[in-house]
């Protein structure tokens, strides 16, 4: 091997026990973040790499997220109350059940 691969497989060595030695206080950093309620600087990476390398759990996501958002009631024809001065005002229905 020439001088050029041994410092190319002496940058690539370092560079990886770096990212070893550091690994721990940056996952103590971000679960820090996390507990705080702050959002991370990488949280969009995860579902951009799901929709490519995973798309069954994507559409998983996907689908979860249409059963957690309920849509509102759309309005009848006949129906009046809705609209209220300039607004429109949506109620949820009333159970009957006690």
């Amino acid at each position: 091997m020439d001088a050029f691969a041994w410092m190319s497989a002496a940058v690539i060595i370092a560079v990886a026990i770096a990212a070893i030695v550091c690994a721990p206080a940056l996952h103590r950093a971000h679960r820090r973040r996390q507990d705080a309620g702050e959002i991370g600087s990488m949280a969009g990476v995860g579902s951009g790499l799901d929709a490519v390398w995973r798309p069954s759990a994507e559409d998983a996501h996907a689908d979860w997220e249409a059963q957690i958002e309920v849509p509102a009631p759309a309005p009848s024809p006949g129906d009046k109350g809705r609209i209220q001065g300039d607004r429109i005002v949506i109620r949820p229905p009333v159970d009957p059940s006690p």
